[in-house]
């Protein structure tokens, strides 16, 4: 389920699929999206742009998914789940005021367990003017569900 890097040193282990032939996965400790074969690129964590495909399946899944790949690799349930910035991927989804990551990150904040971050996010999408309507209301709607 590894393979080397360009350089030939460090394995490549793919821990979550990303869709089509694309995978994130752990050269050492550094984060890198990649094929099946080979890392491509390092995936910034404070601006995990590189992670925005995981918002195309359910919040869930992916958390699942990371825990299953977790065991396989004989490491504890929580670990690369700590290791994958989740709480950022819909943050850097509103930064990029693309709609369609908007709209996905929602479902995921009406997914995830609230915390000041996501709060302060939904707040910003329903209070300002630059999100579409129907964000604005979605957004509106988790935060009245989240108040009552």
């Amino acid at each position: 389920m590894s393979s080397t890097d360009q350089a030939g040193s460090t394995p490549w282990t793919r821990i979550l699929h990303l869709g089509g032939d694309t995978w994130l996965g752990l050269v050492g400790e550094a984060l890198f999206v990649g094929d099946h074969e080979n890392p491509k690129r390092e995936v910034d964590r404070a601006a995990p742009t590189g992670l925005l495909p995981c918002l195309e399946r359910p919040y869930d899944v992916v958390v699942a998914e990371l825990r299953t790949r977790a065991g396989e690799l004989s490491l504890d349930e929580g670990t690369l789940i700590d290791m994958v910035p989740l709480d950022s991927v819909p943050v850097e989804a509103v930064d990029s005021r693309m709609d369609y990551w908007i709209q996905l990150a929602l479902d995921w904040l009406g997914s995830m367990p609230p915390d000041e971050s996501s709060e302060g996010l939904l707040e910003l999408l329903s209070s300002e003017a630059w999100p579409t309507q129907r964000a604005r209301h979605r957004a509106r709607g988790l935060l009245r569900t989240r108040h009552s």
